[in-house]
This record gives C-alpha cells, structure tokens and sequence, in this order.
C-alpha cells in the first residue's frame, strides 16, 4: 500500500469539493479553510484527512493523471486535454519499452503521459525549440522521478532528427505538415504517428502530405465530453461542456511500394 513520502504531489479536498495540487513537504500550505502543515502529512495512507488551525476538515489523496493535466501543470502553451491525449495514447499503443517521439514539448503534459506509460525501459524523445518551455517540462518530469525514461532535445525539428526507428510519434506543433515527412521518415515499418491541430484546414494540409508519403491507415477525429450534474432525482448533463479542443489525425507508415 502506498504510503505518503516527501515529494509527492497530492491534492488537498475540503468538505465542500474545492481542491488544492500540492507537492508534499514541510512547510505550512494556506487556504481559506485555514492553515495546513504539510509535513503532518508525510508516512500517511492516502485517503486520509488533516485538520486546519480553524479546525476545518481537508482530504488528501494522489491525484488521476487527468487532474495532473487539468490542475498541476503549469500551461507555458495549451495542453493536450486528457480526453485527447487518452485516446491518441490508445490509438497509438503506447506501452512499456517503446521508444516514442515526441515534436512539440510544450508545458510536457503529453510528456509527461508518454514518460508514465513507456516504463523503465522505454525512452520518450521530446523536441522542442523553446528552451525555456524545455526546461520546465523537465522539471514537471522531475517531480515525478521520470527524468531516466526522457530525453529533452532543445533544438528546431527544422535541422532534422537524429534518432531512428521510433515505435511511435506525436507532432503537435504549429504547422506539422511541413515537418512529417521528417517524422514519418524516423519511424519503424508499421508504427503509428499522431497529429494534434486545432483547425479544419491544418487538418487538410496534413492530409495533402500525407498522399505522398508512405503512410496508410489514416484517421480523422474530433472527440466531445459531456459531465452530468451529480443528482439522482434530476439526472441532466451539466449546462458547460469540453465540446472542441483538437483534431486528432492518426496513421501508420509502410514500406514504399506497399
């Protein structure tokens, strides 16, 4: 059973749902509800509770990947939401020993997932040409003691990838058609790639590359998620939805004159 160590990310609840992402360590942590010490908290079970100086009652728990995207990590760019990157993480296989591409690091959320999924012997290559952005997507790996399974490139994909034969790839960067050749050319006879744009017309750029390289398998996808309000008696969906955020395509690459 897990027990709570120095470190780790928590999530503090209060009694009446309002949560706080935290890293575990020993000082005070202040909110509304009143004053925490947090190393109070550290060789506990998660699911446990603390007591604030005002006598509030606050919950503590390890947070779900998805609230780690939604909630921890600091956006330097916009994110991969949970609901798309679940799917392209299932689309793609991603699975332990795989070595994984990654064009576009960015606030390393989609790092982050590739780094927890590919294991101790697997290895995510992740290109971004933003040092600082680079940087603290290495320090969002750190605090999860994931730093061996990634290597940070802090280079444009313009002067190409030095690394070959990738089991699977990711591009999420601003104009992806123009670089994919150069990642399909990367990857290993039947791995999958996947691309990550906002708009319809990105969507057919990439498309229209797509008919001159060795791919097939193509796939385009737009994924909604509705939550329900949380009553029995008068089950309705919420009135705000996560409707649009991404266009997902996905491919295989095979050999030429397939």
């Amino acid at each position: 059973m897990k027990i709570l160590k120095q470190g780790d990310i928590i999530c503090l609840v209060s009694e009446e749902g309002k949560k706080w992402f935290v890293k575990l360590e020993s000082k005070n942590f202040s909110t509304h509800k009143g004053i925490v010490n947090l190393g109070e908290i550290i060789g506990k079970r998660p699911g446990g509770f603390i007591l604030t100086n005002t006598n509030n009652r606050l919950s503590y728990f390890l947070p779900s990947l998805e609230e780690i995207i939604l909630h921890y990590i600091k956006r330097s760019t916009q994110i991969i939401y949970p609901k798309d990157a679940g799917y392209l993480m299932l689309k793609l296989g991603i699975t332990q020993g795989m070595r994984v591409l990654e064009v576009g690091t960015g606030s390393g959320a989609m790092t982050l997932l590739l780094a927890y999924y590919v294991g101790d012997n697997g290895r995510v290559f992740t290109i971004e040409e933003r040092k600082e952005f680079s940087k603290k997507a290495e320090n969002l790996i750190k605090d999860f003691g994931l730093e061996n399974r990634v290597c940070f490139i802090v280079k444009s994909i313009q002067d190409g990838i030095n690394e070959k034969d990738f089991d699977a790839a990711i591009l999420d960067l601003k104009e992806p058609e123009k670089y994919l050749e150069t990642v399909v050319n990367c990857l290993s006879s039947g791995a999958s790639f996947g691309v990550v744009v906002p708009t319809t017309n990105q969507v057919s750029a990439v498309l229209s590359v797509c008919e001159n390289l060795p791919v097939f398998n193509l796939e385009v996808c737009e994924i909604l998620f509705r939550k329900y309000k949380i009553n029995p008696d008068r089950l309705r969906p919420n009135d705000v939805m996560v409707g649009h955020t991404a266009y997902i395509i996905t491919g295989r690459k095979i050999e030429r004159g397939m």
